[in-house]
């Protein structure tokens, strides 16, 4: 997701999105808290071993360890891919790269607890069909991008 290239309503939609997870989460405080936490470590908060990431309201888990390659992948696909389809990627050895970690990663639902509220998951992807698999949306904000461009969608009018 490029967020400055989408439409309106497409940011309006990611928008819409984002500040529902923010209210499920209790505010942006939490929201703000989780993503400083997520930004924190040295290593990617995915790469972690116990497939779990704790942060002041709650945690964040995952059913199995994720490795470098698979993040390194997720990077090259922010980088690359110009449109929301992960799959339209002229490399073919990215695209081999990008459908092995769909099948790796795609399939974990990584799931927040939170002090007194109820579970909230989120899938790492998309599939709209069997050649066209996008990103979430609010995957990508709470693990990989900038604390900025988070700021620049809840902001948006």
């Amino acid at each position: 997701m490029r967020f400055n290239t989408l439409c309106h309503d497409d940011k309006l939609d990611i928008q819409k999105k984002l500040l529902n997870f923010v209210e499920q989460l209790g505010g942006l405080g939490v929201f703000y808290t989780l993503l400083d936490d997520t930004r924190e470590p040295k290593q990617h908060p995915l790469l972690n071993k116990t497939a779990k990431l704790h942060f002041k309201y709650g945690t964040i888990s995952w059913g199995k360890t994720i490795f470098k390659e698979k993040i390194d992948t997720i990077f090259s696909i922010l980088k690359v891919v110009q449109d929301d389809n992960l799959l339209n990627v002229e490399d073919q050895k990215l695209k081999k790269a990008i459908l092995n970690s769909v099948k790796t990663i795609g399939n974990l639902i990584f799931t927040i607890e939170l002090k007194d509220k109820q579970p909230i998951e989120i899938k790492p992807f998309i599939k709209k069909s069997d050649d066209n698999i996008e990103l979430d949306p609010i995957f990508q904000i709470v693990f990989f991008d900038s604390i900025n461009n988070t700021k620049r969608i809840l902001k948006y009018k």
